[in-house]
């Protein structure tokens, strides 16, 4: 018998594939309907409130264009229920300078797939980081 992959595994699977923009691994890990949030002031480029597995795809490639190559450094998960909680940092790399933010993550499961996902990072950083580069 195949167990199902942990809750833990599933986050660090669909983290990589938005830094990697992995199309593909975003569809089979999310919901067709996946609710996405990234809170922050309505004028930055990469806050969103948006649903749907497309919208996330383009969110994850808007991220890569507007702000570079996207890592995260996970120290913490916190499994409760269909719920899971992370914790670490978020590192955007855009030669030649590395933005870099603590972040936390929500995710909530729907039958085995991602239904709910919330990014909370520092936006106003991010977009200073942005302008001193453009």
């Amino acid at each position: 018998m195949v167990q199902a992959e942990s809750q833990n595994a599933v986050c660090f699977r669909l983290l990589k594939a938005i830094s990697e923009v992995d199309e593909e691994t975003i569809r089979a890990l999310c919901e067709n309907d996946v609710q996405l949030q990234v809170p922050g002031a309505r004028d930055v480029d990469l806050t969103a409130e948006r649903s749907g597995v497309g919208a996330f795809i383009s969110w994850a490639s808007d991220v890569q264009r507007l702000c570079g190559k996207t890592t995260f450094n996970i120290h913490r998960y916190f499994e409760n229920g269909c719920e899971l909680m992370a914790s670490g940092a978020i590192h955007i790399q855009r030669h030649p300078r590395t933005f870099r933010s603590p972040c936390s993550i929500l995710i909530r499961f729907e039958g085995g797939k991602i239904g709910f996902f919330q990014l909370l990072l520092d936006t106003y950083a991010l977009e200073k980081f942005r302008g001193q580069m453009d």
